[in-house]
């Protein structure tokens, strides 16, 4: 139903992008696909590659735009792709959009834009150039260009959030503020107001994420897990307050939750 043909991210731009994918969907053009997109972290640029509004946003009863950006998302959302739908979908690292075009994603949490919006006429130019070419190797070519010229006038930013957003990572979420504030030498007020303009996302919500990430990867690697062990490993409290965070993130209990759920989620939310 859904093809994904993967290109590795070039030069600098690997610090930058989680990846880039051209993403097809093989169902007759008159009809539709619902996927369930979970909260997650990065924030996206989602060029259409043919004609119309083929993606729906049924949380916010709205079309994505014909090229957009996306913020992360710190709840569950609904989408209706249309058939014979082609997309090039560039997702990037928390705190990347930031860094490379100076923006903030506080305002883009749960939601997409029109890039001509908020990156301006060249974001638009290189959109009209994507969409005019039909060689998907060379609409790659033509974007990674574009986001490389962005490159040259970045502002060298204090790594103080990458190395937080890092050491989150390294974490597996298990992290307090406090260990953040005395490893990265900011205050707690600073460092939670510059990782919200950063990452668009509470530092909280942000490990929050980070370990439900992980507990997912762990039960597409074990179809009948442990709750119980695997609860504690994720280093939740016990089993209720790990039942109660994967509620409040997928609206369905663990042993509810399907692999399959997650498919085409990975393309949408990494």
């Amino acid at each position: 139903m859904f093809r994904m043909q993967h290109y590795r991210p070039v030069g600098l731009l690997q610090d930058y992008m989680l990846s880039c994918q051209i993403l097809e969907c093989d169902l007759p053009e008159e009809e539709s696909k619902d996927i369930t997109v979970l909260p997650h972290l990065a924030q996206q640029l989602i060029f259409h590659l043919g004609n119309g509004q083929p993606v729906y946003d049924i949380n916010r009863r709205e079309y994505f735009p014909s090229s957009a950006i996306t913020g992360p998302a710190d709840r569950i959302t609904g989408l209706q792709i249309k058939g014979n739908t082609q997309q090039l979908i560039v997702s990037f690292r928390p705190g990347a959009c930031f860094r490379l075009f100076r923006i903030s994603p506080r305002d883009l949490c749960n939601r997409s834009a029109d890039i001509a919006v908020i990156l301006g006429v060249p974001a638009n130019e290189a959109a009209a150039r994507i969409r005019a070419c039909t060689d998907h190797d060379q609409q790659v070519r033509i974007l990674q260009s574009w986001l490389t010229t962005q490159l040259s006038g970045q502002t060298k930013w204090p790594r103080s959030i990458e190395d937080a957003i890092n050491m989150i990572y390294t974490a597996d979420g298990n992290i307090t503020i406090r260990q953040l504030e005395s490893a990265v030498f900011l205050t707690k007020r600073t460092l939670e107001r510059s990782f919200l303009e950063q990452t668009g996302l509470h530092l909280k919500m942000f490990c929050r994420i980070v370990r439900f990430r992980k507990v997912l990867a762990c039960m597409q690697r074990e179809r009948c897990p442990n709750w119980s062990l695997l609860a504690q490993q994720a280093g939740y409290s016990d089993q209720t307050h790990f039942i109660n965070e994967f509620h409040y993130f997928t609206q369905c209990l663990p042993h509810e939750y399907t692999a399959a759920l997650g498919d085409i989620d990975q393309v949408w939310s990494m």
